[in-house]
């Protein structure tokens, strides 16, 4: 069984809100635009429907799904929202966004580096601007991260990739599918005795309560929560990252652990694996209310530059 390794990140709180649309080329967007949506059906396809219910397979039938370019006002990579009316909408930078960081983060695990350098290129993202760098243009993933063009010829890569972005991309998904309806369900039922208070978290249990179900480790959850914690986009299509939040979703984690770990080949290996995701989710929770830390991580992604970010063995990790 595989696992990432994940260094917790803080939320700086100082930091102002950011226009990322020169993160990727409109044009290579444009081009990519058909490869980018048949990714996010084929993930609809082998990794949501099958594990909806009924009812939830009908609601979710009803939903339109948009993919512009960007979303704007103030384009974030990591958006998505629901604007209301039966619509969620994931702009092409978002789907185009995770499969890089996807790629990077296992590109980095395959070759036993740390994934600290991710986490310090989000920082980066928050807390500098594009006329910081070369052409006024921030680096994508692959070029920051210093991923090579060969990374995806290599079986371990690929396959990690495709969970790390096959979770994520689920996750949002059905995540705005909480949002918009909850269907009449055993399952349902349970989560309101559950009592979770809050929008975000009622909508998270929805998100994971499905996902359960594909006896998949969602590899790509903690990704996901790190990049919104660092990179805020603006109403109405900000989710919140609060300690609350976090612990919510690391309880219900804990809470089904043999449920995730149904069907895996090896079941205590992928219990260990939820279990550190649930440890890694409360960590960043914990550092959510020390503002001692922002500030230390705020002044790191001051002064990070893309030369700072060449891969490091993690034995070179301090």
């Amino acid at each position: 069984m595989t696992k990432l390794v994940f260094v917790v990140l803080v939320f700086c709180t100082g930091a102002l809100a950011a226009d990322f649309s020169s993160l990727y080329d409109v044009e290579k967007l444009k081009n990519d635009r058909q490869r980018l949506r048949d990714d996010l059906d084929l993930v609809i396809a082998q990794e949501i429907t099958p594990f909806l219910t009924a009812e939830q397979l009908h609601a979710f039938s009803r939903i339109e799904l948009a993919t512009p370019l960007s979303a704007m006002l103030d384009a974030n990579p990591l958006d998505f929202y629901s604007p209301g009316d039966r619509k969620i909408t994931i702009p092409l930078m978002t789907i185009a966004f995770v499969e890089d960081m996807a790629q990077a983060y296992s590109w980095l695990w395959a070759n036993h580096y740390s994934s600290r350098t991710v986490d310090e290129y989000l920082g980066m993202l928050r807390e500098r601007r594009p006329d910081d760098f070369p052409n006024q243009r921030y680096p994508s993933p692959l070029v920051a991260l210093h991923i090579p063009p060969n990374a995806m010829t290599d079986p371990a890569v690929a396959a990690m990739a495709k969970r790390v972005r096959g979770t994520t991309l689920s996750f949002i998904l059905l995540h705005q599918m909480g949002h918009l309806s909850y269907v009449p369900s055993s399952e349902d039922a349970a989560m309101r005795r559950n009592r979770l208070d809050g929008a975000e978290e009622r909508a998270d249990a929805f998100a994971l309560e499905v996902m359960k179900k594909n006896s998949e480790t969602p590899a790509g959850l903690l990704m996901l929560i790190h990049g919104m914690m660092y990179l805020p986009a603006a109403p109405p299509k900000d989710h919140p990252v609060s300690e609350g939040r976090l612990k919510a979703m690391a309880d219900f984690l804990d809470s089904r652990v043999r449920e995730f770990s149904n069907g895996r080949p090896d079941r205590q290996l992928a219990r260990i694996a939820i279990q550190s995701l649930a440890g890694h989710l409360r960590q960043a929770g914990t550092f959510l209310a020390d503002p001692k830390g922002q500030e230390l991580w705020a002044e790191q992604g001051r002064k990070t530059n893309v030369a700072d970010l060449v891969p490091r063995q993690l034995a070179d990790v301090r």
